[in-house]
């Protein structure tokens, strides 16, 4: 069983990514490849649900990072949604979450308006 599993589908106009596992150099590649494919499948305005991600080094945040200036770059948006308190931690020290939307749970993320 791979340490990351992803799930995408499409919900409102915008991809909802689940994240479940651990998020490590090792597969931010494969994440990166994911991400790619959810913004061409499915728009620019994606969520992350990260309720089920249980540990994220910098190559995930590196991921994360790229995959929100791309969505941004083309009008579109991301939001992470319901991170446990390891990874809001992650996200608030590396200051993330002051760039990035950060919402309680992925109900908040759907509900969130789109960038204009």
């Amino acid at each position: 069983m791979p340490l990351l599993e992803v799930t995408t589908r499409p919900h409102g106009g915008r991809a909802v990514v689940r994240l479940r596992g651990e998020l490590d150099i090792a597969c931010s590649d494969d994440l990166r490849r994911q991400l790619n494919d959810a913004r061409r499948e499915h728009g620019e305005h994606l969520v992350l649900d990260l309720a089920d991600l249980e540990f994220m080094d910098s190559g995930g945040l590196a991921v994360i990072v790229a995959c929100y200036k791309a969505a941004t770059a083309a009008g579109g948006g991301l939001v992470l949604a319901a991170p446990r308190p390891l990874i809001r931690r992650t996200l608030e020290i590396t200051g993330l979450h002051r760039r990035i939307p950060v919402v309680p749970t992925l109900e908040d993320a759907l509900h969130q308006p789109d960038p204009a």
